[in-house]
């Protein structure tokens, strides 16, 4: 057994001398044991229970491990011991591989024993039909003993600086074994072997690996918590099918980048198939994708689409300095803008390089003047000295000339990061020049990324250049979305100080009221709700059957609209239950007795509201999330919002920052900046009214799972908004 990376050794003894966090949590005896007890080993190393002794013993553990089963007297040379308080020593952690059943009692029996932490491999507890009442008592058996309990259900976790690999999975059995500062959480065992082998099959590297299983005690969050403290953590990589806490996930995100530690998070269960397929295999039930994406990027996460880019993103972001930022200059500089620099060979990658960028959010750096002008002076007539760059094949066939023209790219004052992107003999031309690449990339201290045109480098010249801080990418778009991930790390940095401030009020709201009041969803309750968070409602009556129109609607002025109380229909367009322009009370009376007929309710309360005109329809809602708790949604309202799905949503509380830079990122942002000649709308009430509408939402303590307005209208600037049509559901 060899491990591979010497800071593997070298840190060991400074980190685990201080349990490598400045204060104790009960994770560490979990992560830092030096000894395990290996409950329900199998002497039959080909069995899944027999496999973790092996996988110790492979990976060099150092420490004591006891074996248990009552049922032999040695399993590989060990002695084994008939139950837990046989053991002639208290271990750090217990792997506890028995029927579920037998799981609780094992648990109160290791913390008799001493022990403060358990993982549970073995499987029947949420996922299965009749496995809940062993899971209930697995979490009460860990309550009452105060025992750390990973799983049930799991693969285990990985400690790798402790050689610790407690786990029956494939992708712990290796000769080699690497060590490197990212981390990997996974809701699914398999996806989090798979990430673990191929870190270590790539040379990566990881630190933890930690298959969470059904959370029955311990959950992401938990893992999450300890994992950001650790001084071989700077990138944590998420495989999320549904969560119970994410407002304490997102607050840790914002701790993390705090401590500048990279979030990567891959969310499945997002189609209404793969929820399906999320709830059978974790016994959750997954939230809309569009909740997730808004709220952990929001927080400061990289979301990211497939396992190969969630292993990607754990290289690159382990190993490339982020993007420089120079917070004295202005975007726009007299000769040019900030961004990333391409020093490329070939002239046909160029457009596709700015397309890519451009997909991606990286920013092309504009060369200051000096730097073309010597590149005309460097360059024969025929190249492009722009960026993106065509340095064409002289620059290969000319003894010095690949040097002096990535010297003058490189030293660009506007370049925050650099594509060299190669030709065909890339590969060779690279690994000739490593010298010269790693003194760039040290040099410069930002971002260097090598750019191929459809090759894969082997692993070992792969890990060449990263030891330069250098990352490979097989095309330029792959270039382009590597870059991508680099700037919202940097963005989240940045804005890590803001987002840490505005994050902590949701986590210290007023707790909900032991009774909370109860709110109906009768039109008039709805709108004195409304109207208490400080948004205007258009003015309506009620007419009743017996009432006369030209009497009810004698304060209401003309055109307008008549329409099915919102408790009585949802959808009422669709239902033809909708009359607008309406500008005579007898129209009014007429329009009113259609709808109690399509209804077929003679004795329903129609609504008859001022029309609203020439404002632009948002959907603004409050909704109590199952996974997040209370979120904001805003985006594109009317009938609208099912067509197009142009929704932003936030964590609640709000503020101002939050709410405006939510609009920016929709489609909805154009039309309220004045699209096609029209003047721009009051995005200041708006923003006004969404701040509202969240914070009362969460500081009212009614019984409210949602509140939605749709439309609520935007008027032109200055001239405010207006709810029009609004429904409650209770809780």
């Amino acid at each position: 057994m060899s491990v591979a990376d010497a800071d593997c050794d070298s840190t060991r003894d400074q980190s685990t001398q201080s349990g490598g966090t400045a204060k104790a949590h009960q994770l560490d005896a979990l992560f830092r044991a030096r000894s395990v007890a290996l409950v329900g080993l199998s002497s039959d190393s080909r069995k899944m229970t027999g496999a973790p002794l092996g996988i110790l013993r492979q990976n060099g553990f150092a420490g004591a491990i006891f074996p248990i089963n009552p049922r032999v007297g040695t399993i590989d040379g060990l002695p084994c011991y008939p139950d837990i308080s046989a053991l002639p020593e208290v271990p750090d952690v217990a792997l506890i591989m028995l029927a579920a059943g037998q799981c609780a009692q094992a648990v109160r029996d290791c913390a008799a024993k001493g022990i403060k932490a358990v993982v549970v491999l073995s499987s029947g507890f949420e996922e299965s039909q009749d496995g809940m009442r062993h899971a209930r008592a697995l979490a009460l058996a860990a309550s009452e003993t105060k025992t750390v309990v990973v799983g049930p259900n799991c693969e285990g976790v990985w400690s790798v600086r402790e050689r610790l690999l407690l786990t029956f999975g494939s992708a712990a059995k290796r000769d080699t074994l690497h060590h490197s500062p990212v981390a990997v959480i996974s809701q699914s065992g398999a996806m989090a072997g798979a990430v673990a082998r191929h870190l270590q099959n790539n040379a990566i590297g990881c630190s933890y690996v930690v298959s969470v299983g059904n959370e029955t005690v311990l959950t992401v969050s938990d893992y999450l918590e300890w994992m950001i403290e650790q001084d071989d953590v700077r990138v944590v990589l998420l495989f999320i099918e549904g969560l119970r806490d994410g407002q304490r996930l997102i607050r840790l995100i914002g701790r993390a980048i705090e401590r500048d530690i990279r979030i990567v998070a891959l969310k499945s269960g997002n189609s209404a198939a793969g929820m399906e397929a999320a709830t059978s295999h974790t016994g959750k039930i997954a939230s809309a994708y569009a909740v997730y994406h808004d709220l952990l990027e929001e927080a400061g996460a990289i979301l990211v689409q497939s396992l190969t880019e969630l292993i990607a993103a754990g290289e690159v972001l382990s190993v490339a300095p982020l993007p420089l930022h120079h917070p004295s200059r202005h975007d726009r500089e007299a000769d040019g803008f900030d961004g990333v620099a391409v020093f490329s060979i070939p002239g046909g990658t160029r457009s596709m390089t700015a397309d890519q960028c451009d997909i991606h959010d990286v920013p092309l750096s504009t060369f200051a003047q000096n730097t073309v002008k010597a590149l005309k002076e460097t360059l024969p007539v025929f190249g492009g000295v722009e960026n993106p760059t065509d340095l064409t094949g002289q620059v290969l066939t000319q003894p010095g000339l690949f040097d002096r023209c990535l010297s003058i790219i490189s030293n660009d004052p506007h370049t925050e990061a650099l594509i060299i992107q190669v030709a065909n003999r890339g590969p060779t031309d690279v690994m000739s020049r490593l010298t010269l690449l790693g003194d760039v990339a040290e040099k410069t201290g930002y971002p260097v990324l090598i750019s191929f045109l459809g090759d894969n480098l082997p692993p070992a010249d792969r890990s060449a250049l990263r030891s330069l801080g250098i990352i490979c990418a097989r095309d330029p778009a792959e270039a382009a979305l590597y870059l991508g991930w680099l700037y919202k790390a940097r963005h989240a940095k940045l804005n890590a100080g803001n987002r840490h401030r505005r994050l902590e009020q949701p986590f210290d709201k007023p707790q909900p009221e032991a009774h909370p009041t109860r709110v109906s969803a009768r039109w008039s309750d709805v709108t004195t709700w409304i109207e208490a968070a400080g948004i205007p409602v258009a003015p309506w009556t009620i007419l009743r059957p017996e009432h006369k129109a030209s009497e009810a609607c004698v304060l209401l002025s003309t055109p307008l609209a008549v329409k099915a109380l919102p408790e009585d229909a949802a959808h009422k367009s669709e239902l033809g239950l909708l009359s607008l322009n309406l500008t005579t009370t007898s129209r009014v009376e007429q329009e009113a007795r259609r709808i109690r007929s399509v209804m077929q309710r003679p004795e329903a309360h129609i609504l008859v509201q001022e029309m609203v005109t020439g404002g632009i329809e948002v959907l603004l809602a409050a909704v109590q999330n199952p996974d997040f708790g209370p979120v904001l949604a805003l985006g594109m309202g009317g009938t609208s919002v099912e067509l197009f799905r142009d929704i932003a949503w936030l964590a609640l509380p709000t503020d101002h920052a939050k709410v405006t830079a939510a609009l920016s990122r929709l489609k909805l942002n154009q039309l309220l900046s004045g699209f096609r000649g029209k003047p721009p709308a009051d995005v200041p009430a708006l923003v006004q009214a969404a701040v509202n509408l969240g914070n009362h939402f969460i500081a009212d303590g009614s019984d409210i799972a949602e509140i939605e307005i749709n439309p609520l209208l935007v008027q032109p600037l200055g001239k405010g908004v207006t709810a029009v049509d609004i429904l409650i559901r209770p809780s």
